[in-house]
């Protein structure tokens, strides 16, 4: 009489075993998963609305675009928000040994060492250096703006504007962040600033000014398209990385924080759109 219960008995405790067992290695996957570092996702531009000012209670554009990457990727592959300054993020592109993502970058505007060994992403962000001023600023050509002052950012390279710069025939005076810049600006110590769409709509918030600052494109629009560089994590990952970063470019939390700034992504219909049907 006791050889079926006892069955019954052993075969319970097999299934509790196995589900223990189970337990255990669900829960080891796990802490190996979290045991392996996070990689760096560098981003350089240490203001509204990429990171919040002075940085204080997390959010802003660079926080959610790492925050839905990690939602992408593998668990074993976690991404960590870095912001640095710009010559830091060079300096560690440069370096070989880097391995991780940095964000918002745009090709024409990195030097070719900082480039190798890495992959371009699609547009996560379309942006565009803009002309502000604080008065009626009347720009047909790059000429119309002789004898004027530009007030600039330490160590920024305005390319288009160097041809003016080097012949003395437009005037620079350097601040060392765009609040300060724009608050020169309503001040009248300088006649007019360049900042990308992005930037002035994240610190034009910031700055009291007693008249509306009036943004105009270049003659020539200066538009910008930001994608995520990408270097491959042990010579392995960086497509799949890619292709994380296209679904949240075009995810619906990004494209409606975009939009509250102003800005948008681009080719999110072609990517998303289904394959041709096959009828004629």
């Amino acid at each position: 009489m006791n050889g079926p219960v006892s069955m019954r008995r052993g075969g319970a405790r097999c299934v509790r075993a196995a589900r223990v067992a189970a337990s255990l290695m669900a829960t080891l996957a796990v802490a190996c998963a979290q045991a392996r570092p996070a990689l760096p996702a560098m981003n350089s531009y240490v203001q509204p609305p990429f990171v919040p000012a002075g940085e204080r209670g997390g959010g802003g554009l660079a926080a959610l675009f790492v925050e839905r990457l990690n939602e992408e990727v593998r668990p074993d592959r976690p991404l960590r928000l870095e912001n640095l300054p710009r010559r830091r993020l060079e300096a560690a592109l440069e370096s070989r040994e880097f391995a991780g993502v940095a964000l918002f970058l745009a090709p024409e505007f990195l030097a070719a060492p900082a480039q190798q060994g890495g992959v371009w992403s699609v547009p996560v962000m379309v942006d565009e250096n803009l002309l502000v001023s604080a008065r009626p600023l009347q720009v047909a050509s790059l000429d119309d703006l002789r004898g004027l002052r530009l007030g600039g950012i330490a160590g920024h390279v305005y390319r288009v504007l160097r041809p003016l710069l080097d012949a003395g025939h437009l005037g620079r005076e350097d601040a060392v962040d765009h609040v300060a810049n724009l608050k020169k600006l309503c001040l009248g110590r300088v006649d007019f600033v360049v900042i990308s769409r992005s930037e002035l709509a994240g610190t034009e918030p910031q700055v009291p000014c007693p008249q509306a600052l009036r943004p105009i494109a270049f003659p020539q629009p200066q538009i910008i398209l930001r994608r995520v560089l990408v270097r491959p994590m042990g010579g392995e990952g960086a497509q799949e990385v890619l292709e994380a970063v296209a679904r949240v470019a075009c995810s619906e939390a990004w494209t409606a924080a975009l939009a509250g700034y102003g800005l948008s992504t681009a080719g999110c219909r072609r990517r998303d759109a289904p394959p041709p049907s096959s009828r004629r």
